[in-house]
């Protein structure tokens, strides 16, 4: 399969992102080595800018490079109000340290919201009257849901900021909806999406090719809707529906892919491996998901369970999401194969360790990987930041035609 040259968007998305991802970077290091405990508007400023400043921005990349061509200049100005607008949405989680009263956030949320229901749209225009492949209609179904995300994130900005949307009673229902519409709908949709379209070995095939592609991403989109439903209106069945659906939306996935994580498949330049690392990642995401559904169903209250939350999320941002941002930052930009490799390595050594830390809840583990997973992430920044652009067309390392699975 060809990539062609990306539209002059994605460059202004992936070089932001860099510079944000590097707020995320330096407080995680200083909080994983336990050398600083920082306060909670600063880690919601980590945690954001980690999800919005590099997942998203990087994502909003992804999707004009599938849906645009190298001419489109409409991606430009839709790229550069993105960047301003989820920036400021970030800067007003620290500023709450200095102006109390929280209004910044959902103001900031609502630039926000204005940013992703344009790249939304601008997708939807591009999907009009076009047959769709499976990675197209996983794209369109994550942006469709990071929209929905947006909604419950101002309207808890709001609450925050006291102004009542729901019964402080039910606030709780709230704040577990807005996280569940961007982890368990978009950003898993995102990764799928981006599995499908940078997979090697295989081409991407379309909704009518592979059925069972169709129904994967339908099966997860659901799961997803349900599960912010049920912590809405916290109805436990919701939640224990959306994990069977998840499950079999996995299996799915398993089934599809198993020819590209044989052994023998492992081989060729490192942007292969950072892919199907990611398909991996997925597969391990969706088993935590699930583990966590069934231990709060089963009674547990989430601070029991919140040193699996956090590996969770950190395997399904880095160990997915990052490895694919890479590999797409790898086909656009002319870096040596050495950093690369260099690279893979140390990001996944790193993110697996730290995520075993956090399980086994074993501060020495977490100070052993945190450094390994944030200087090799320091680094990656670094060399893609000074790259230069691919001339032509990027060619993945196969072409082989699309098939039904």
């Amino acid at each position: 399969m060809r990539l062609t040259p990306a539209p002059p968007g994605v460059r202004i998305l992936f070089k932001a992102s860099l510079l944000i991802f590097v707020v995320t970077i330096v407080i995680g290091i200083l909080n994983g080595l336990d050398v600083w405990e920082p306060s909670r508007h600063t880690l919601l400023t980590h945690v954001h800018a980690g999800t919005l400043g590099w997942l998203t921005l990087a994502v909003f990349g992804a999707a004009i490079w599938m849906f645009g061509s190298p001419d489109d200049e409409s991606s430009r100005n839709m790229a550069t109000f993105a960047v301003l607008a989820l920036s400021i949405y970030i800067a007003a989680f620290w500023s709450v340290e200095i102006v109390e009263s929280g209004i910044q956030r959902p103001i900031g949320g609502t630039l926000a919201f204005i940013a992703m229901t344009w790249v939304f749209v601008w997708v939807l225009r591009r999907m009009r009257g076009n047959p769709w492949n499976v990675a197209e209609l996983g794209m369109g179904l994550a942006l469709g849901f990071l929209v929905l995300g947006a909604v419950l994130g101002v309207l808890l900005g709001l609450q925050l900021a006291d102004v009542e949307i729901v019964d402080p009673s039910n606030a709780d229902q709230l704040y577990d909806s807005h996280p569940g519409a961007m982890v368990a709908g978009f950003v898993i949709l995102a990764g799928l999406a981006m599995i499908e379209w940078l997979m090697p070995g295989r081409a991407v095939p379309t909704v009518r090719q592979s059925r069972t592609g169709m129904v994967q991403m339908l099966l997860l989109f659901t799961a997803g809707l349900l599960f912010v439903t049920g912590a809405l209106i916290d109805v436990e069945e919701l939640l224990q529906a959306a994990g069977s659906l998840q499950l079999l939306g996995a299996l799915f996935l398993i089934g599809r892919f198993r020819r590209q994580l044989m052994p023998s498949q492992w081989g060729g330049p490192a942007v292969n491996a950072y892919v199907r690392t990611a398909l991996v990642g997925m597969v391990i995401s969706v088993g935590l998901i699930l583990y966590l559904i069934g231990e709060i169903s089963g009674g547990k209250e989430f601070e029991e369970v919140l040193n699996v939350a956090l590996a969770f999320d950190h395997i399904n941002f880095i160990m997915v999401i990052t490895n694919l941002v890479l590999a797409m930052m790898i086909l656009s930009s002319d870096i040596a194969e050495r950093v690369n490799r260099i690279v893979y390595w140390g990001v996944n050594v790193g993110i697996v360790g730290f995520a075993i830390g956090l399980v086994a809840e074993s501060p020495t583990i977490k100070r052993i990987f945190t450094p390994i997973l944030g200087l090799t992430l320091l680094y990656a920044i670094y060399n893609h930041f000074i790259a230069n652009p691919v001339e032509g067309t990027p060619v993945r390392s196969d072409t082989s035609p699309a098939m039904s699975d």
